[in-house]
């Protein structure tokens, strides 16, 4: 009969090999995915509650029209977001999105940083959705600029 710590250094193995293999199965599965869709959006802020001066936990909302690349109106959306972070010029913030389209809708939600109104590209994640995006994850880029938002997604269905 093995040692206990034979049997330790066994039951360790399996379990390492377990979690590794349960790791890299989804990533296998992405990486060959034709099921993605790349979504760009154009948001126009018709609509925005945000405070000229804001602290830690204030909240606004947003409201956009969505455009196609060449400028056809898509749908509208929303943002909701609070600020996390208020330093000397830089500010995070903490937001859901949610983008109302023809086929159903995406939500998002980021964390991102900037430096007072300059323009910030930032990473976004695809957290579901409804209607042909009811099965939807991934993630894409948002833009951020004074009245304008643009969104390069993709999504993965």
């Amino acid at each position: 009969m093995p040692s206990a710590t034979a049997r330790s250094a066994v039951t360790l193995g399996a379990l390492a090999a377990a979690l590794t293999t349960s790791l890299s199965a989804p990533a296998a599965a992405d990486a060959g995915d034709e099921d993605v869709v790349r979504v760009k959006l154009v948001g126009l802020a018709a609509y925005d509650t945000a405070a000229a001066h804001t602290e830690p936990g204030d909240s606004w909302t947003t409201y956009l029209q969505l455009h196609d690349p060449k400028g056809k109106y898509v749908g509208d959306g929303g943002s909701r977001c609070t600020l996390v972070e208020a330093a000397p010029h830089r500010s995070t913030a903490q937001c859901t999105r949610v983008l109302r389209l023809k086929g159903g809708e995406i939500t998002l939600h980021d964390m991102i940083s900037r430096k007072g109104h300059e323009p910030v590209t930032a990473k976004t994640s695809i957290a579901g959705g409804t209607g042909v995006y009811n099965d939807a994850e991934g993630e894409g880029y948002i833009t951020l600029e004074r009245k304008r938002v643009v969104f390069d997604l993709y999504v993965d269905d």
